[in-house]
């Protein structure tokens, strides 16, 4: 099984493209917006059709599609790299049961149902890259725009405030880039209507479609080595519903009962009650849940950390830190830095397309949020101990401008 560290590796060989194709997407609107800010008002109604309407958006459509097409090749190299890690992991079972082991390369049941999960997760990306919009909020509601009629509405605007007078230009298209920036492009369900940062999206999708992936290739090599239960997989700062469970092992019988919100028992004896703290628990590699089901043979595999082991962080992520005057433990930590990255790329996209449409008050204030935040992020991790993921906030094309 590849460690959550690789995993978050080829995780990002997808999600880089995706942030890649935002700041391309954002500079190109932010280019556009500079050639009509150079316009006279005579000339600007009819010189602005040309660029609103010419090629830039076509390079905009262009660009995505070319990621899109990598990103689904690279998404079916790296469902058959994490298979085969996984595959080889249940080798030291086989050999126990005396069961034939059948290279990965041979064994046709396997490699179909990987082949078929690959594509099932490449046809949802490719639907997730039709649903692209930005947001942004008018009158106290949120209002979502798909890509080509944002990117049309946008030059709309400025071809008026050029009209207007410079100073209305200048207002306007700072508010409207730090609108465009501040939502990034998005992804709509338009069942749901939910919305969702599109490298957030991926990101998402891609770990939990590998996690499906994950588990089925455990439950068809299980059943060819006669698994009888599960051991179930560990990770610093876990959830709360999720701290005394990990690193336990479980008949199958009993895991059933644990997934079905029903009161059961792991391997060593130790009691779950169905509910947690009054509330059902969330069912382990499901709904956004970072651990993994292994399968294995009870009383054959030794469970990889001991009871004292696993205690020690459970007692280290409670006894959390201090931070701006409250408590955390580990676990709100690492979710505090999610925030603060995800606000931090923000902040950089803004003054990308800033830089692009050489608006400098606009690329003053978003290098100063940057640098606050940036410091903020430094001291969080200074204060809790958590490793620095700053380069989770890395963004193509940012560089950092003087400011006075």
């Amino acid at each position: 099984m590849l460690s959550d560290e690789v995993l978050d590796k080829v995780i990002e060989r997808v999600t880089r493209r995706i942030e890649q194709g935002n700041t391309y997407v954002l500079k190109q609107i932010g280019r556009s917006i500079k050639k009509i800010g150079t316009l006279s008002p005579s000339k600007a109604q009819q010189l602005g059709q040309l660029i609103k309407y010419g090629g830039d958006y076509d390079k905009i459509t262009k660009k995505l599609a070319e990621i899109t097409k990598m990103n689904v090749k690279d998404i079916k190299k790296i469902f058959e790299e994490v298979a085969k890690s996984d595959y080889q992991f249940a080798k030291q079972f086989y050999d126990y049961r005396g069961k034939k082991f059948i290279p990965y390369e041979e064994n046709m049941m396997l490699k179909t149902q990987v082949d078929a999960l690959a594509n099932i997760t490449a046809n949802e990306y490719v639907n997730l890259s039709r649903t692209l919009a930005f947001s942004k909020v008018v009158n106290g509601k949120v209002i979502h725009t798909p890509l080509a009629r944002a990117y049309q509405e946008t030059l709309d605007k400025a071809i008026l405030s050029v009209v207007q007078g410079k100073t209305t230009f200048q207002e306007e298209m700072y508010s409207t880039i730090k609108e465009l920036a501040s939502s990034g492009l998005k992804t709509i369900d338009y069942g749901t209507g939910r919305t969702m940062r599109l490298d957030s999206s991926v990101r998402m999708q891609m770990r939990g479609a590998l996690r499906n992936l994950h588990n089925e290739t455990q439950k068809i090599v299980g059943k060819e080595f006669d698994s009888d239960g599960v051991e179930i997989s560990v990770h610093l700062n876990p959830a709360p519903d999720h701290a005394m469970v990990q690193g336990r092992q479980f008949s199958n019988e009993e895991f059933e009962k644990f997934q079905n919100d029903q009161d059961s028992h792991s391997y060593d004896g130790t009691f779950f009650p169905a509910e947690f703290e009054g509330h059902d628990r969330r069912s382990i590699s499901e709904y956004n849940c970072y651990h993994y089901i292994f399968t294995i043979v009870l009383g054959v595999s030794e469970p990889e950390y001991s009871k004292e082991q696993l205690q020690k962080i459970i007692d280290n992520n409670e006894k959390g830190f201090e931070f701006e005057g409250k408590h955390y433990s580990n676990y709100d930590g690492t979710q505090l830095q999610r925030q603060i990255e995800t606000e931090i790329r923000k902040a950089k996209d803004e003054q990308i397309t800033a830089r692009a449409a050489e608006i400098p008050e606009d690329i003053s204030n978003a290098q100063k949020r940057i640098t606050m935040l940036t410091y903020k992020y430094k001291e969080l991790c200074k204060a809790s101990g958590l490793p620095s993921k700053l380069d989770r906030a890395r963004v193509t094309d940012y560089r950092r401008t003087k400011v006075k």
